[in-house]
Parts: C-alpha cells; sequence; structure tokens
C-alpha cells in the first residue's frame, strides 16, 4: 500500500468510521497509533481543524493490517 493523496477524504465522517473500524476507543488511535493527543482527535472529528493525509493513510493502514 502506498500513500496516494488523491485519495485524501477530509470528511470528519469518514475519520470517524476509520477510528471505529480500527476497533479501539479515540484515546487509543490518539496515543497508541498517530501519537497525538486527545484534543487533536476531537478537533478533526468536529471539523474544527482538518486531520492530514498522513493521519488519514495511517489509520488506514492500521485497519488493513499493514501497520
Amino acid at each position: 500500500m502506498l500513500p496516494d493523496p488523491k485519495l485524501f477524504n477530509p470528511n470528519p465522517d469518514y475519520f470517524r468510521d476509520l477510528i471505529e473500524s480500527t476497533g479501539m476507543t479515540q484515546g487509543e488511535v490518539a496515543r497508541d497509533v498517530l501519537g497525538c493527543s486527545d484534543r487533536a482527535i476531537r478537533m478533526w472529528l468536529s471539523g474544527d481543524r482538518q486531520y492530514p493525509y498522513t493521519v488519514q493513510f495511517t489509520l488506514e493502514s492500521h485497519v488493513l493490517g499493514v501497520l
């Protein structure tokens, strides 16, 4: 799986679905997968801030078992 920024989906609902598909809590995803704060996750989910493509790719890779 190679990164392709053309596949970026900035929709917070897509981000929420990615988190849910990991089977982890938001806090676990922040700490154990992304290395970011819970606050960053909340801002991305609320749409206050747009998550970067690297975050989307990391979660997609985690869900597929690549990471």
